[in-house]
């Protein structure tokens, strides 16, 4: 592998971890995790708490569990999301931003495998688990067709380097088959002399 592209391979993932560490940042900032509730008696060490406080305090637990469990499951959606809008936009890739593109394709992918992990934290349910993992199956399977099943699809409908070719090189005849001849035997003394 040469070292210009190992260094393309390295940005990109990098530029994967930062957009999904950026989507997680704004997440906590922007969503923020339900507050769990302090023990009353926590503050006084010496004190044993009544049975109306501990009632009190069950609840309010209750209240708090509820609440981390529709937390977790809107993140995950909330994730799913912004996956969704990441991986769209590694779509658009100009040939010569590839590698920005593949970097968004795989920060795209890391957000949402942190939607699904996400999802699976949660206990609120499975339906609305499923939709969420059946989603990010769906848009993963699209974004990877239209990435690489139709890219490659037009790429291959491009003309070659022989269409190219001016319309003089079937008269040159013999001279064109030398020439051929000449630049594959250049290529086998490549190859073995790269051995």
């Amino acid at each position: 592998m040469r070292a210009v592209s190992l260094l393309q391979v390295i940005y990109s993932f990098f530029l994967g971890l930062v957009v999904v560490g950026l989507v997680a940042i704004g997440i906590n900032t922007f969503h923020p995790q339900p507050p769990w509730p302090e023990y009353a008696w926590e503050k006084y060490p010496g004190a044993s708490p009544s049975p109306e406080q501990v009632a009190e305090q069950e609840a309010a637990m209750q209240a708090a569990r509820a609440a981390q469990e529709a937390w977790s499951l809107n993140t995950s959606i909330i994730l799913l999301i912004c996956a969704t809008v990441v991986l769209a936009v590694s779509l658009w890739r100009p040939a010569k931003m590839a590698v920005i593109s593949n970097g968004l394709l795989l920060g795209g992918i890391f957000t949402m495998i942190y939607a699904v992990g996400q999802s699976l934290s949660s206990s609120s349910g499975q339906l609305p688990r499923f939709f969420v993992a059946l989603a990010a199956l769906v848009l993963t399977v699209g974004i990877g067709y239209l990435t690489f099943i139709r890219r490659a699809a037009s790429a291959e409908s491009l003309p070659g380097p022989e269409a190219d070719a001016p319309a003089d090189a079937a008269e040159a005849g013999p001279l064109a088959d030398r020439v051929a001849v000449l630049e594959r035997r250049l290529e086998a003394l490549g190859r073995a002399l790269a051995d």
